[in-house]
């Protein structure tokens, strides 16, 4: 139990690393250089799929976690 709770926790992490890194995309990209490489790959797109991927993991990890936790 103390191994699910950590994966957890950094699945949680990195969730919250990424909504902050969405959030500071638009001060990367300010040279043209970096604009291109943003459209080139869609970046954007990527990085919106990765955020509802890992909300919803570690929303269902938290879910599972505190349902052992409560009722085992």
């Amino acid at each position: 139990m103390d191994i699910f709770f950590f994966v957890t926790i950094a699945i949680t992490a990195l969730t919250i690393f990424v909504c902050i890194y969405s959030y500071s995309l638009q001060f990367f990209t300010e040279t043209k250089k970096g604009q291109e490489w943003r459209k080139r790959i869609q970046q954007d797109a990527y990085v919106g799929l990765a955020i509802i991927f890992l909300t919803m993991g570690s929303c269902f990890l938290w879910v599972i976690f505190f349902y052992f936790k409560i009722f085992f």
